[in-house]
């Protein structure tokens, strides 16, 4: 074992700009940088982050001073692997998003019906496994053989098989953050793009996910593609493991069949965190430019406008309750706090301008029911959080769902929480919550969330205790702590 570790992720913790004493970091938002941000912070042994970037300032390479400056910023070593920007939009847009994300999401009827030509299957040798390479031979060049590696979601998911071809014996493991396809959706990808992201994958010693059905369906698809699969009992932990071929010739490899432990290791909110976030004066501001009469109950959605968070049917369920309970028009409203997303994205661009059009006609039929705050203002979501009723989280499919967990966290009037069983917070929230089995049915949710607000305060009371009770205390170091222990737990034991 060694007193270092290493972690790769799509976004480094900082966009760098300018150079040498002009050099500025600028902290990157995104819930799965925060996180990774607080645990390297916090980890007991030296931490490298590699992430890939196709900015100017990290491209052209950073001297001794520059990265001495950076380290002493952020606390632990961030290096960039330069790629170019066209290869990282290939890389990203079309790939990770409008192929793996889609797929990965179970997203493909959601946006049949856009008109976006399908994107070139030629862009994942050409791009996606290109930046995925440059990242393997950075982490390569930048630790020794016995440094776990832990890399973090999707767009690195052929990661591990690069970093195997160069050092067979490397220590690695992949978690991923989203959930993971059916069979049959990951069948809609080319079949050069399924394989691969599956063989990249299984080159990791330790494949975590955030909740037990994501991990059963990566082994559903596992054992669809021929590899052998051995599954644990329901509640075990691992919960299975896979044998797969080792990357073909890698030097120094000794077998050629490996396995792969898959676990689970759901993410925190980060509570600590959160709730100092939440005293700051600009979080104020907004309480007060929220505040209701009591007499109406507040309805909160806090998203990104993504097709898998589901925000277009949350409306269409908000405007049945309006037509069919007459007697909540004027008595309750919803605030949408929604951050666009991936603007370039042909997809994105037809689903955010539905959300619009939508918002507008509920507008005009009911005045007054729904106030639509677009931006990524952190202090207005939170403030949103601490004020609802109910709190809307509707998601078609959801590795984990952090919203779900701030939102109890925060909340100050013993809200409720109608929940997506789509969410992987629904192995741990459901069961105080209106529980959503299909996201999709908008009576469904209509009625859920018509139930939400005829609680009884008693219930919305015992209820809100049981949420916050579930998610406080949430550690992203001890998290992230958990899979190095898990992957060490591994190599002591020979596996890896």
């Amino acid at each position: 074992m060694t007193d270092t570790l290493a972690i790769a992720s799509d976004r480094g913790p900082v966009a760098l700009s300018g150079a040498g004493p002009h050099l500025r970091m600028e902290r990157r938002p995104g819930s799965v940088t925060a996180l990774l941000d607080t645990a390297a912070r916090g980890m007991a042994r030296r931490t490298l982050w590699v992430a890939p970037s196709d900015a100017e300032a990290e491209r052209s390479g950073l001297d001794a001073t520059d990265r001495a400056r950076l380290t002493r910023h952020l606390g632990y070593d961030y290096t960039p692997a330069p790629v170019s920007e066209h290869h990282y939009r290939e890389y990203y847009d079309d790939v990770g998003v409008r192929m793996l994300w889609l797929a990965l999401h179970g997203l493909w009827a959601d946006v049949a019906d856009t008109g976006a030509p399908a994107p070139d299957p030629a862009t994942f040798t050409r791009s996606y496994q290109q930046v995925n390479r440059a990242v393997a031979e950075h982490i390569v060049r930048r630790t020794g053989t016995g440094t776990p590696v832990l890399v973090q979601d999707y767009q690195l998911a052929t990661t591990p098989w690069f970093i195997r071809a160069l050092r067979p014996r490397q220590p690695i493991g992949l978690f991923l953050h989203t959930p993971f396809s059916t069979p049959e959706e990951l069948a809609k990808l080319p079949p050069s793009v399924s394989g691969a992201l599956l063989d990249g994958i299984l080159a990791a010693d330790l494949v975590g996910f955030q909740s037990p059905r994501w991990a059963a369906n990566f082994l559903d698809c596992c054992e669809s593609w021929g590899h052998r699969v051995h599954r644990a009992a329901p509640g075990n932990h691992p919960v299975g493991a896979v044998e797969s071929a080792c990357p073909a010739r890698s030097p120094g490899s000794a077998h050629t069949t490996r396995t792969t432990t898959v676990s689970c290791h759901p993410v925190p909110a980060d509570s600590a965190l959160l709730t100092a976030n939440a005293q700051s004066p600009a979080v104020g501001v907004w309480e007060r430019e929220l505040a209701l009469d009591p007499a109406v109950q507040h309805i909160v959605k806090v998203d990104r406008i993504d097709p898998s968070k589901n925000v277009l049917r949350g409306l269409e369920a908000y405007g049945v309750v309006l037509e069919r309970s007459p007697e909540l028009r004027g008595r309750v409203t919803l605030t949408a706090c929604l951050t666009p997303s991936r603007e370039r994205i042909p997809e994105y661009r037809a689903h955010a301008d539905r959300i619009r059009q939508l918002a507008q006609q509920l507008n005009h039929r009911f005045p007054g029911c729904l106030d639509i705050q677009l931006g990524h203002d952190v202090s207005r979501c939170l403030a949103a959080l601490k004020s609802y009723d109910v709190l809307l989280v509707n998601p078609v499919r959801d590795g984990m769902n952090l919203v779900s967990q701030e939102g109890p966290l925060l909340n100050t009037r013993h809200g409720a929480l109608v929940l997506s069983r789509g969410a992987g917070s629904s192995d741990l929230l459901g069961g105080h919550a209106e529980l959503l089995h299909d996201p999709r049915d908008v009576e469904a949710t209509a009625r859920a969330l018509r139930n939400a607000l005829a609680l009884p305060f008693d219930e919305r009371e015992r209820r809100a205790v049981r949420l916050r009770a579930a998610v406080a205390g949430g550690d992203p170091v001890r998290w992230l702590a958990g899979q190095v222990d898990a992957l060490e737990g591994l190599v002591r034991e020979g596996v890896v």
